[in-house]
């Protein structure tokens, strides 16, 4: 079964939790993303994706200039180790619910594995048997 590190998304994105919300989503749009690692110092002290924008920023009527991106983080970040299977990681994305998954090497962050990539591996399994 195919690992994780041949479909993750490498370049891994991040932004301060003291940030503006407005700052996050003009990352993620100049960078074409879903999701930035938030880090406070050096360490990564959650996830903000479109989702959290929308739910907790655009729900509660938040003001995206004025709201840091440390107020709206998930602080759950899932973790999957890089040599993982896909499989592995499917089930893990299908039973929590996730949009992304977090790939490390070791302790070290290396990629995002978002249900975007998944589609990649779909695509290369049916492609074997068809």
């Amino acid at each position: 079964m195919d690992p994780v590190n041949e479909y993750m998304v490498k370049a891994v994105k991040d932004i301060d939790a003291s940030a503006s919300v407005r700052d996050a989503a003009e990352k993620l749009d100049s960078f074409g993303i879903g999701s930035l690692l938030v880090k406070k110092d050096t360490d990564y002290v959650g996830i903000v994706t479109e989702q959290e924008i929308t739910r907790q920023l655009v729900a509660k009527n938040l003001d995206p200039n004025n709201t840091k991106v440390g107020d709206i983080l998930n602080p759950d970040i899932d973790y999957i180790d890089q040599e993982e299977t896909m499989s592995h990681a499917i089930a893990i994305m299908r039973e929590k619910r996730l949009w992304y998954l977090v790939v490390r090497d070791g302790k070290t962050v290396v990629g995002i594995l978002s249900v975007k990539d998944l589609l990649a591996f779909y695509e290369k399994w049916f492609q074997l048997i068809l």
